[in-house]
C-alpha cells in the first residue's frame, strides 16, 4: 500500500481493492473518529472548537487525527496560528449516506455529531 494512503491508491486488483475497503473501514471504525468526520462533513472547523463538539482532550483529539489524516481522510488549512480541518474525501461521504439509508435517516448521524 502507498504511504500517500488510502485515497490516492489506485489498484486494479480485486485483492488490492480489498485490502484499500479494509483500511477505509478501519479508519472508519471507531466511534470517535466516526463522529470527528460526521461533524468534519458539514463543517470545517479549528481544533479546540472540534475537540469540545466531540468531547475529546484536545491531544486525544490530535492522536484520532493524525490516524485519520494517514489514510488522507481530512485536510487541514492554516489560518495565522489556527488549523482548521475539514474532510471532502468522497469514500467517507460515501460511507455516511450509505450508513444514512441504512438506519432510514433516523438522525443517527446528528446524534454522533452533537
Amino acid at each position: 500500500m502507498s504511504s500517500k494512503g488510502i485515497i490516492t491508491v489506485r489498484t486494479n486488483t480485486q485483492t488490492d481493492k480489498t485490502a484499500v475497503a479494509a483500511c477505509l473501514l478501519a479508519a472508519m471504525a471507531n466511534p470517535k473518529r466516526l463522529q470527528i468526520l460526521c461533524v468534519l462533513i458539514e463543517n470545517e472547523m479549528p481544533v479546540g472548537a472540534l475537540a469540545n463538539r466531540v468531547g475529546l482532550s484536545q491531544s486525544a483529539l490530535s492522536q484520532h487525527l493524525s490516524k485519520l489524516r494517514a489514510q488522507n481522510l481530512v485536510e487541514t488549512r492554516r489560518e495565522a496560528q489556527t488549523i482548521y480541518y475539514s474532510t471532502h474525501a468522497e469514500p467517507v461521504k460515501k460511507l455516511l449516506d450509505t450508513l444514512d439509508d441504512i438506519y432510514d435517516r433516523s438522525g443517527w448521524r446528528d446524534t454522533l455529531a452533537s
